[in-house]
């Protein structure tokens, strides 16, 4: 397995080296598996989510015959919506292709950046937007990203930064941003205010998306606007960065406050080209050049730790669940989750949003019953005085009280393994019974302590 991919609903995208592309829930199921192509020798798809859901998945022949690159654009479902062979298309790399909220795919060609849309016919092209062959090593590569809106954003070798609306049309050119390099490239994080935020080794950069123009430094402290763009932070002012090979924790100054020091078996390096991943608690992961991933809090402490110190370099790519679970794909034992040992609760396979975590009692899970009927439409009720819960939708009526195994589905009494219960200020409901009395079906992993409830 080469490339990791996660949409926003937390299905997993991978690609092996046998071009093959596979859909992964996050519980580990398999939803489909395309072949791409069979008759590529040593062809590795990369990937691409588009905002719209579609997936791009692009391979470069530069490292093995000099030149040719083919694109595939497929549906959510694993449906390929079309297929593109060209050696006109310069884009080879992560951040040289983008997918807009229409379908529409861009990157750049040898007569400059163009936009094809979903049925695979091109948009336009717009010939002022270019970049440096491949080819040409100590030329400019530039990068090319688009936010939730569909406008397009370019860095240029006067580190500019370019915007172009979705037909192609110049928004704004920026001032040069004298803290792109050639370490530190255009990556932008869009925030759901409209603000571009950037982070390098000089600190936290921002531009107003509207026009281009640079945030003073004094409004680069709204930690929730900053967390909303997916940056690494640790939501308090701290800022996660790879720089040349070092793990560091800096300020919005670029100020270093701890740097990792990595064990002596690390002998490939540590951290990779991509911003490294962050989750909700503000901790940071990041894989190893001998394929371990290991996890840091705020204050710099290890607090995980998968090792395999490999003799020769592991390519690993991690990404980090909306539940916080840790998907590594590694390119010879495959895909592997790591997560705080507990019970998930999965609804189709995907994760149920819950207030707090689930508690296994004696085989019984309970989780929290508000969580619980909101997420499949029902109506809530709690009587204080009776201690009473009530969930009701169309042709169906539960009713628990705290501390009584009996239940009552529309009006007949039926019994519980466990009884409600209020813990830690929460009220929780069995879940079998719950899922069951939907007509869902619900399944229990033992090994993972998955539960999933199966609308099928």
């Amino acid at each position: 397995m080469f490339e990791i991919a996660e949409a926003r609903n937390g299905i997993l995208y991978i690609s092996d080296s046998d071009n093959r592309i596979q859909a992964i829930y996050p519980n580990g199921q398999e939803k489909w598996s395309t072949q791409l192509a069979s008759d590529q020798d040593l062809s590795v798809f990369n990937l691409h989510l588009g905002n719209d859901g579609t997936l791009y998945a692009y391979s470069s022949d530069i490292l093995y015959q000099g030149s040719g690159t083919t694109v595939f654009a497929l549906s959510e479902e694993g449906a390929i919506k079309w297929k593109l062979e060209s050696d006109n298309i310069i884009s080879r790399f992560e951040g040289q292709f983008s997918g807009d909220v229409s379908g529409n795919l861009i990157y750049f060609t040898n007569e400059g950046l163009v936009s094809r849309n979903a049925q695979g016919d091109i948009n336009w092209i717009n010939g002022d937007i270019t970049t440096s062959p491949p080819v040409e090593y100590n030329g400019h590569q530039a990068q090319v990203f688009t936010d939730l809106q569909g406008n397009i954003y370019v860095d240029n070798n006067k580190q500019q930064i370019i915007s172009l609306d979705p037909e192609g049309n110049e928004r704004w050119t920026s001032q040069p941003q004298k803290y792109l390099d050639s370490f530190n490239t255009f990556h932008p994080f869009f925030s759901s205010t409209g603000s571009i935020y950037m982070l390098t080794d000089k600190g936290l950069h921002g531009l107003d998306s509207r026009n281009g123009q640079n945030r003073k430094a004094a409004s680069l402290f709204d930690y929730d606007d900053i967390r909303s763009s997916g940056i690494p932070t640790d939501g308090q002012g701290g800022y996660y960065i790879s720089i040349r090979g070092s793990i560091q924790k800096i300020d919005a100054n670029g100020n270093s406050k701890w740097m990792y020091i990595p064990r002596e078996s690390e002998k490939y390096g540590v951290g990779s080209l991509k911003p490294l991943a962050t989750d909700s608690k503000g901790n940071v992961y990041f894989p190893t050049g001998v394929g371990n991933i290991i996890g840091l809090d705020s204050k710099g402490h290890e607090i995980f730790a998968f090792l395999r110190n490999g003799f020769w370099h592991r390519i690993t790519e991690i990404v980090i669940g909306a539940n916080d679970n840790i998907y590594s794909i590694n390119h010879d034992i495959g895909i592997v989750a790591f997560g705080l040992k507990g019970v998930q609760v999965y609804s189709d396979n995907l994760p149920l949003p819950l207030s707090v975590k689930p508690i296994n009692e004696k085989g019984t899970v309970l989780v929290p019953f508000r969580s619980l009927f909101e997420a499949y439409g029902m109506k809530v009720a709690w009587d204080s005085s009776s201690k009473k819960i009530t969930g009701s939708k169309e042709g169906l009526r539960l009713e628990l009280s705290i501390g009584s195994r009996t239940a009552y589905v529309n009006g007949n009494a039926m019994e519980l393994t466990e009884a409600p219960r209020i813990a830690n200020g929460s009220t929780y409901v069995p879940l079998r019974f719950i899922g069951e009395s939907l007509k869902k079906k619900v399944s229990w992993d033992g090994k993972s302590q998955f539960v999933n409830i199966d609308s099928d």
